[in-house]
């Protein structure tokens, strides 16, 4: 089984259309509460796996000229890029541009699209977003309303996890 310390993990959509490799080193997993999440997901959340921005793009010529993206304006003032296979729907990942035009430096996978098994456990997936919950949090589980510190350290132009209902 790859893993993400070893050579990355393969990820793929639904119909196999759309087929790429993440890069060797994750920055962490998170269950998204937010409603954003919710209707692209189609579930209570979305999981997505994080990654350096720099390590994905550019995308390789072959993916980047098969995969359809969904562009929206968050509630931060980031332009949301949604990543999605033309053929079968499936959200592969997410990235964003800051108002002042970079690219926001993390991006996510789409945890469902990663090929193989992933170690869940050491992962340690954390609930954000979880003040538009709409299922019951266990209390053993690392939760937070909005970004955890860790994540609210945002460059210019994020909101920090104030809001964070219609984008990333």
């Amino acid at each position: 089984m790859a893993t993400p310390e070893t050579k990355g993990l393969p990820a793929s959509c639904e119909c196999g259309y759309i087929r790429l490799t993440t890069p060797p080193q994750y920055r962490g997993m998170a269950h998204c509460h937010c409603t954003t999440c919710q209707k692209q997901s189609g579930s209570a959340f979305g999981t997505s796996l994080y990654f350096a921005s720099d390590e994905v793009f550019p995308l390789p010529k072959d993916v980047e000229e098969k995969l359809s993206v969904y562009t929206h304006l968050a509630d931060s003032g980031n332009t949301m890029r949604c990543y999605f296979c033309p053929k079968c729907g499936v959200r592969m990942m997410h990235s964003a541009l800051l108002p002042d035009g970079t690219l926001r430096p993390i991006m996510s996978f789409k945890a469902g699209t990663i090929d193989g098994e992933l170690d869940w456990k050491a992962l340690k997936a954390r609930h954000i977003f979880t003040r538009s919950a709409k299922m019951p949090l266990a209390a053993e589980w690392e939760c937070f309303e909005g970004y955890p510190p860790d994540m609210a350290q945002k460059p210019k132009g994020e909101d920090g996890g104030k809001e964070k209902e219609k984008g990333e």
